[in-house]
């Protein structure tokens, strides 16, 4: 039976599943990703042949990993015909006014400068902007006082 190095049987708590396979691919891109990130580190702090050519075949492998997934990816993306995730949400029940806008809350203006800022949305259904200095919508929030058993108490006492 199939197990792991400390010899716990493999399960299906062994799978990461949101219920959405284009994010759950897209988190498969990213872990290959950093897999292929820490082996080349390791490859990086070895002169051992013998560990750099067994680091240089798993290296290979996550290229082929990370486009296999992208591959994945566009497919779903094309057969949705949407990259946003879950693609069945209604458009009409999100706060539109802000689907597209980046908001800088940044020091500088450098942010804008990205494609993310000015011109067609990635998904093509919608323009995107950006806002320089954001104002905020809400006013400030109405809260009641904390309770007195929270007044002076050190934490340790809670």
């Amino acid at each position: 039976m199939p197990a792991d190095s400390n010899g716990n049987r493999w399960s299906a708590n062994f799978i990461i599943s949101s219920g959405n396979l284009l994010a759950d691919f897209r988190a498969n891109l990213t872990a290959e990703s950093q897999g292929r990130l820490q082996v080349t580190r390791l490859y990086n702090m070895t002169d051992d042949p013998g560990v750099r050519d067994l680091l240089s075949f798993l290296i290979a492998r996550d290229t082929y990993h990370q486009n296999q997934w992208f591959a994945a990816i566009r497919e779903l993306e094309e057969r949705e015909n949407d990259i946003v995730v879950p693609s069945t949400f209604s458009r009409s029940k999100e706060f539109q006014e802000v689907s597209y806008t980046l908001f800088n809350f940044s020091e500088g203006e450098e942010s804008k400068k990205g494609r993310w800022a000015h011109g067609p949305s990635f998904d093509g259904r919608g323009e995107y902007k950006y806002v320089s200095e954001p104002v905020f919508w809400g006013g400030a929030p109405k809260l009641p006082p904390a309770p007195p058993l929270y007044y002076n108490t050190p934490p340790s006492k809670m």
